[in-house]
């Protein structure tokens, strides 16, 4: 039976809010109800939850999800927490075109919750993976570990959000707006078995959607019959290269420079007892610390910006038994206080010949560059994350490392120069270390590039693109520097080595070029890193570039 309030009284008393409802009053201005087959009757059984479930036969792409989407969590216009996508294929004349409507998946292995630092995300008794906005510091880690681009960082609140399913409105028994607003009824709430769907979850799966693995998406998706055998998408000739993320550039870098640089001195400086030609490395501790502690507080300071709420950084500390960003964070904090009290030692046993055992400084000194290795590993593993193919290889980690043994002991032998004469044996010793870094570096590169372009996944094949095309120059000016910086500089230094204050200052601008040749080549090389990486994500449209945005 229908209301008898006619279309203009239902408008007046419905909310703002309620557009997508609405959309439900019929040509004759009455309110038409919503189908009850839509979203399930019943409540959920145990071991049950809900989820998605699109029909891509009925889908004619008209947009009216996204739209109701935004309008009912009044989202930028950039935010788009359901996204329409396109896949094509068939020869002509039998060609197919078909559209794919995707929000969150609500998985049962959501990649945004267990790489959050912050418990921003918590998967509620209805399966419902739901973001909590005040706990949420916009690190956006959550968007790099989710498969399907489903976390987005909103501008306006600057921290990441994303689709829970119009959870207040479905505890209401009322459709999510991307559900009611759609004229061909292709999306709809629907129950799954969980222990069933973790066992088969192939009705995941769609041509040109990240493999439902990864997280173990929910969404349920029918294709048509008449997929044809060979899909594309609709967007596959546009390639973009991604943020390029300077306070990340600036803070990885250095953290390594740093934790390089006090691994060269702590290491020197157990040698110096027994190696005699490193002997004058001991009176070099000191000063060497502290540059090495200057370096770390402005590669900390700098890793503050790339959070959309900065003044709640500390939160990044409280997921450190799951989140290798929490454990990042904890590592770096523990080694810059442990570096701090070492080079105060150092400082203080160095010019007031304070009676500080030398065992106690050795097990200080290990504890600083055990948390620092551990904080550069940490850092690598931040990056291998399934949804961004072009970071998940051992390459990552080695290249991280690679940068602080290269550019530790470079840095190291400049302030050598520079706090007093330089001996042969220690500078030596520095320029062989940084050397076969650098030559360890420059063929983890090359192997890189060559093994991006033998892949054979889209996204590989995407990275590789941007490498040696859009950022072509910029990848070659990045190789010259590590040459000039780790090789060329260093053996002019090697066979210019001579005693003597004029020997002294040519060996500190011989050191310092080499120094600032190699770090620029680390800086080429992370933003490359950052900008030429294509994560995986759901088809888009002819007009968008890597995902449906």
């Amino acid at each position: 039976m229908k209301l008898t309030m006619k279309k203009f009284d239902i408008i007046q008393l419905l909310d703002e809010s309620d557009l997508p409802l609405k959309n439900r009053i019929d040509s004759k201005g009455y309110y038409a109800p919503e189908r009850p087959s839509l979203i399930p009757a019943e409540p959920l059984a145990e071991g049950e939850q809900y989820r998605f479930h699109f029909d891509m036969s009925k889908c004619v792409g008209c947009q009216c999800c996204v739209v109701a989407c935004n309008e009912q969590n009044n989202n930028p216009a950039e935010v788009n927490w359901r996204r329409v996508g396109e896949i094509e294929g068939g020869t002509y004349p039998d060609t197919k075109k078909f559209h794919l409507s995707m929000a969150c998946n609500h998985c049962l292995d959501p990649s945004c919750l267990t790489g959050c630092p912050t418990e921003a995300y918590i998967k509620l008794e209805n399966g419902i993976v739901k973001h909590q906005a005040e706990e949420c510091i916009g690190c956006g880690y959550c968007s790099w570990n989710c498969p399907y681009g489903v976390p987005q960082f909103n501008p306006d609140r600057r921290i990441v959000t994303k689709c829970d399913m119009c959870h207040g409105r479905l505890k209401e028994g009322q459709l999510p707006a991307c559900i009611a607003a759609c004229p061909e009824e292709a999306i709809q709430i629907e129950k799954v078995n969980v222990a069933e769907w973790r066992a088969n979850h192939t009705q995941a799966d769609a041509p040109h959607v990240p493999d439902s693995g990864i997280t173990i998406s929910t969404t349920r998706i029918t294709l048509p019959p008449d997929v044809p055998a060979t899909m594309l998408r609709a967007n596959r000739h546009r390639i973009e290269p991604e943020q390029p993320h300077t306070s990340l550039i600036f803070m990885t870098v250095l953290t390594q420079l740093a934790v390089g640089g006090f691994l060269t001195l702590w290491l020197g400086e157990l040698l110096s007892r027994r190696v005699a030609f490193l002997a004058p490395l001991r009176d070099f501790l000191a000063y060497g610390s502290m540059g090495m502690l200057s370096v770390t507080g402005l590669a900390l300071f700098a890793a503050v910006f790339h959070l959309g709420r900065p003044v709640y950084a500390y939160k990044a500390l409280r997921m450190w038994k799951r989140s290798w960003l929490s454990r990042e964070v904890l590592s770096f904090a523990v080694f810059s206080h442990l570096g701090g009290a070492y080079a105060l030692l150092e400082l203080a046993r160095h010019f007031w010949n304070w009676p500080i055992p030398r065992l106690g400084m050795d097990g200080l000194g290990a504890g600083v560059v055990i948390s620092g290795l551990y904080g550069v590993y940490a850092s690598a593993k931040i990056y291998l994350v399934p949804a961004r193919p072009a970071w998940n290889t051992v390459r990552t980690p080695l290249r991280f490392f690679l940068t602080g043994f290269m550019l530790g002991p470079a840095f190291a032998l400049a302030l050598y120069g520079l706090c007093g004469s330089v001996a042969a044996g220690p500078a030596l010793s520095f320029l062989a270390v940084s050397a076969a870094a650098g030559l360890l570096q420059l063929a983890v590169l090359l192997s890189r590039l060559f093994s991006l372009q033998a892949a054979a996944s889209d996204e590989m094949y995407a990275s590789s693109f941007l490498l040696i095309h859009r950022f072509r120059k910029l990848f070659l000016a990045r190789l010259a520097l590590l040459t000039l910086g780790s090789f060329v500089f260093p053996l002019i230094l090697t066979l210019g080595l001579r005693d003597g204050e004029a020997g002294r200052w040519a060996c500190v601008a011989l050191s310092l070029l080499s120094f600032a040749f190699s770090l620029a080549g680390e800086f080429a090389g992370r933003y490359l890193f950052f900008v030429t990486v294509v994560p995986k994500n759901m088809p888009g449209s002819f007009f968008t570039k890597g995902g449906a945005h």
